[in-house]
């Protein structure tokens, strides 16, 4: 019972156990009011069409591009 346990749970794995919590981008994730940027960007964006990808994602990976080129 234990093994099929183990087995259920290997993909539950934390992110925070995957990630170096010590890397730069992550330190600055934690310094920008993600809050204060939707607010800001949500007036830039239509109520018709589409919806938006989140500011996050997209500031996310505008910061890995500049800092990793493989990203791309």
């Amino acid at each position: 019972m234990k093994n099929r346990y183990l087995q259920q749970n290997l993909f539950k794995i934390r992110l925070t156990e995957l990630i170096n919590m010590e890397h730069p981008l992550v330190k600055l994730a934690g310094e920008i009011s993600w809050d204060k940027m939707d607010s800001e960007f949500e007036k830039l964006f239509s109520e018709n069409g589409r919806p938006s990808i989140a500011i996050r994602k997209i500031a996310g990976m505008l910061l890995l591009k500049e800092s990793d080129e493989t990203v791309v």
